[in-house]
């Protein structure tokens, strides 16, 4: 979207707002996000930032994560876990559905079955983990899970959106369902499609009130016409980070505030193993050491970010491993002398080829696929390109619309339907590394691998992976993740690049009450709640 268009959008917005609840009302608050996030139900919305943000804005979960990543009581109460399988909640009294429908413990059991009878990735493998939901009266739930959990609070109980049973059992089709009506503390009034989405605070929200009375949130691909937008006025706030190169000058604003803190949102490069080349460790390892990873955050970031570890766990998170905190080094020659080692034939252009088999002959040659709307992690596939070339294999940079990037790498979000993808630059939010879920990255069983867009698959990895989640034990569950990194930095299935700090100017006179949530930033619902 240009400038033209923004606006047009923000008046069309803004005259319906104006239209609908009289002018004399508070000003609406406009946050530019940076794509279509569907109907913004548990079933359509698209990433995992932007978009599952917004949706939870809308629909609740049990618990709810605060600034610090700990789970907090939120449509539940009170838990007890019995014999480590057994989840007795107490669910909160009072609380209503936006259409003025009761939540009850059977919206919570329902909700259960239907994540686990209708898969979605994210929330059918969290959801699957309970093998019976008890009804004990209106406000009390037993959920037995099938063993022993350590990340079921977490992962579970304050992830999964809790769905209307009146609405939806009768839904075959979830991702026909238009209209979204949780318990949150915004309701969605209008979303126009690669237009924006219109929000209202819920007047019967059941916790602390809503902040903000109306959010506007337009579509804003484009990166640099988002923030001329931010500086003109045009919006509030943007959910894309400062670009780096551009920190200072808005630190600058008198009338613009920056909220800056660690990031673990994840930008790698990711894989398809099972492709030829692709799948001889020696080339996954030639590709992770020849990449100059510093380049990327000094030039890339400016500094304002963390280079990627082996192990794929950001540094500051507790389940981090130090001895695979540093990512693999090889100069051009080390490199060259690797895949000479490994049989691949060096050419005279500089290049290698395959020395045998059906593609006998052929170029190790790969196409890197990179999002066209994120200048930065184009950049950076460019520069990656650059790097690989130097060691001998040729790499062609694929520049694609994200939906479209998406689509190759992870159709319809189900692993299960494979990949149609070489190479490609690549994202996951904050909460896969806050929650150290290694499982959904590497298991090799689609139900559990829900993340694993590499096709890796290792019996080994496969039962580790397994323990680490059933682990109990704090301390023993770090040692299972431990040896889960390093198996990471040994086999290669995919390559963290870096870690972009959250650096996120705002507009203080429209907003100023966000909060910082450890490795994510300031989109999250207690952000929009008043404290």
């Amino acid at each position: 979207m240009n400038r033209t268009s923004l606006r047009s959008v923000l008046l069309l917005a803004t005259l319906l707002w104006a239209g609908a609840v009289g002018a004399q009302a508070e000003r609406p608050f406009r946050l530019a996000i940076t794509g279509d996030e569907g109907t913004l139900t548990p079933y359509t919305y698209v990433t995992g930032y932007p978009g599952y943000e917004l949706m939870t804005l809308i629909y609740d979960q049990l618990f709810l994560m605060d600034e610090d990543l700990v789970p907090r009581p939120w449509l539940a109460t009170g838990l007890e876990i019995v014999d480590d399988v057994h989840y007795v909640l107490t669910l909160r009294e009072g609380v209503r559905w936006h259409d003025g429908q009761p939540f009850t413990a059977e919206d919570v059991a329902f909700t259960i079955r239907y994540y686990q009878t209708h898969p979605l990735g994210r929330f059918t493998s969290s959801a699957n983990r309970v093998v019976d939901a008890r009804v004990d009266g209106d406000l009390e739930i037993t959920l037995t899970l099938e063993g022993p959990d350590a990340t079921f609070v977490e992962a579970a109980l304050a992830d999964l959106p809790m769905l209307p049973r009146h609405l939806w059992q009768d839904v075959d089709e979830p991702r026909a369902m238009a209209e979204a009506i949780g318990t949150g503390p915004y309701r969605l009034v209008e979303a126009r499609s690669e237009q924006f989405y219109r929000l209202e605070a819920n007047p019967d929200f059941w916790g602390p009130p809503p902040a903000v009375g109306t959010i506007i949130a337009p579509i804003v691909r484009d990166e640099t016409t988002t923030f001329q937008a931010l500086l003109a006025g045009e919006i509030d706030a943007a959910v894309r980070p400062v670009p780096a190169g551009s920190v200072t000058s808005f630190q600058a604003r008198p009338d613009l505030a920056i909220a800056q803190g660690s990031g673990f949102a994840t930008t790698l490069l990711i894989l398809d193993v099972t492709r030829p080349g692709l799948d001889d460790v020696a080339v996954r390892r030639v590709i992770a050491g020849a990449i100059d990873y510093r380049r990327l955050v000094d030039l890339l970031l400016l500094g304002f970010g963390t280079v990627g570890t082996p192990g794929f766990l950001h540094p500051d998170n507790p389940f981090a491993n130090p001895a695979t905190a540093e990512p693999p080094r090889l100069s051009p020659a080390e490199a060259r002398g690797v895949l000479r080692d490994a049989g691949y034939l060096e050419r005279a252009d500089g290049t290698f080829a395959f020395a045998d088999g059906a593609g006998e002959g052929a170029p190790l040659a790969f196409e890197l696929l990179a999002p066209a709307n994120n200048p930065t992690r184009l950049r950076a596939a460019e520069l990656i390109a650059q790097d690989l070339a130097a060691a001998g294999i040729a790499v062609t940079v694929r520049s694609m619309e994200s939906e479209a990037l998406t689509q190759r790498v992870w159709p319809d979000f189900d692993v299960s339907q494979g990949r149609d993808y070489e190479l490609a630059v690549f994202g996951w939010s904050a909460p896969v590394n806050a929650r150290a879920n290694l499982r959904g990255l590497l298991h090799g069983d689609p139900a559990k691998g829900t993340l694993n867009l590499a096709g890796y698959d290792d019996p080994e990895v496969n039962e580790l992976a397994d323990r680490a989640v059933a682990t109990v034990d704090a301390a023993a569950r770090r040692a299972v993740l431990w040896t889960l990194q390093e198996r990471m930095a040994r086999d290669v299935p995919l390559v963290p690049l870096f870690y972009q700090d959250g650096v996120y100017a705002y507009r203080p006179a429209a907003y100023d009450g966000w909060s910082y949530m450890a490795g994510q930033g300031i989109l999250h619902k207690r952000s929009f709640l008043r404290r």
